[in-house]
């Protein structure tokens, strides 16, 4: 069984795309959520030469609460908690932060 590797800690920025990483709570809680192009990394596809970036279509309360799905574009989903981590652009992660402060 494959070593989950932590969740990238929001504010880093990838030094391979300039993609910032975000709290997948804050993006599934606003406006964006579905509306701009985040990217879920594949930490272990990465260590293994791969490509380690993955389409979100959006990300979705959990019915059971306290968990979020984070939904793919090849219709799979993935069961996080709210400390999970996907990136977005620079401009689309500001756009977030703003959302935020209001």
């Amino acid at each position: 069984m494959a070593v989950r590797l932590a969740p990238k800690a929001p504010g880093y920025v990838c030094p391979r795309t300039g993609r910032v990483a975000v709290l997948v709570a804050d993006l599934a809680d606003s406006d964006l959520n579905g509306d701009v192009s985040a990217y879920w990394l594949d930490q272990e596809a990465d260590e293994l030469g791969m490509d380690p970036w993955r389409l979100v279509e959006g990300i979705d309360h959990h019915v059971t609460g306290g968990s979020l799905d984070v939904c793919f574009a090849s219709g799979a989903f993935q069961t996080v908690g709210p400390h999970m981590t996907v990136f977005l652009t620079a401009a689309d992660a500001a756009r977030l932060a703003e959302l935020k402060t209001k």
